[in-house]
């Protein structure tokens, strides 16, 4: 074969290359096997594994220190760290829920006491809008002004739940309230300088009145003559405080015009309390004044 010959070859085999390059891209050729370099271990890979896969190697696996058995080793567990917090912790739990029997004991007493009260005043004022008794006690109105002869008119009690998605509700309060007149009016004349503060005492008890008033030429009340009924609106609301663990009692125009103000325990919510109350707003000598201090 002369030189064209081969360079003829040469240009055909340099076309062929070109092809496939253009078909395949370029070609790929195998490197020579390298060993592989483990932490443990220097292994070859198997000539007869493709390239794109290599031999998995297994790397001898230490076991996980147990480290509860190392602390017990190093320690008793009655005088650990953790030992001694878990038995803080327990006592804290059992306190708690001995605090929590408590209160709960506690609350069921408070409703339970409001609710013997409800049913006896519920029972005492049906009996009182039957009879109507007189109302012995004469009340004195600032200003000397003197509401007496008064007789029971009315009367109503009623009570409220606390609110709670549970069965065991309990009661939250009761309220009565009633109505004691003479059928009589009472006319009151006030001058210039004491008519508004009379017309609201009037409003503070209660109290509906009518006034006429008498204009001086600078269109300026000189005067007023207020008339109204001889008739006092009472009532009080005994009210449970769960948070306080007691009672607290407030009156209205009870024994006297205005308000009071009493805290009571569940135990004095008995037949004798509520015998001293009723005679209280009844207008009858009581010793519920002197039994129970007032707070406000």
């Amino acid at each position: 074969m002369n030189f064209s010959d081969n360079k003829a070859a040469d240009t055909s085999k340099l076309l062929e290359d070109i092809e496939a390059f253009s078909r395949q891209g370029p070609v790929v050729t195998k490197e020579p096997a390298k060993p592989e370099i483990h932490r443990d271990v220097l292994a070859f890979p198997d000539l007869n594994v493709p390239h794109h896969e290599k031999p998995k190697v297994q790397s001898p696996v230490k076991p996980a220190p147990n480290l509860g058995e190392e602390m017990r080793r190093e320690a008793p567990l009655e005088n650990s760290l953790l030992a001694r917090l878990k038995q803080q912790a327990e006592s804290l739990q059992k306190d708690s829920g001995q605090r929590t029997a408590e209160q709960e004991a506690r609350a069921q007493t408070i409703s339970d006491a409001i609710g013997a009260a409800f049913h006896y005043l519920d029972d005492l004022i049906k009996q009182l809008n039957i009879i109507k008794p007189a109302i012995p006690k004469e009340f004195v109105f600032p200003g000397n002004i003197l509401f007496a002869d008064m007789t029971w008119l009315e009367g109503a009690t009623d009570f409220r739940m606390v609110p709670s998605a549970s069965d065991d509700r309990r009661y939250e309060g009761l309220t009565t309230r009633f109505r004691i007149a003479s059928g009589k009016n009472l006319v009151i004349d006030r001058e210039m300088t004491t008519v508004e503060p009379f017309r609201k005492l009037l409003h503070d008890y209660s109290i509906v009145f009518t006034a006429d008033e008498k204009m001086n030429t600078r269109n300026i009340v000189e005067r007023a003559r207020f008339t109204f009924p001889c008739e006092i609106k009472a009532g009080f609301v005994l009210k449970a405080d769960y948070e306080m663990g007691n009672l607290v009692l407030r009156t209205r125009n009870i024994d006297r015009f205005g308000m009071m103000e009493f805290k009571l325990q569940p135990d004095d919510i008995r037949q004798e309390t509520l015998d001293e109350l009723t005679k209280l707003f009844l207008g009858e000598k009581s010793r519920f004044l002197q039994l129970f201090r007032r707070s406000a």
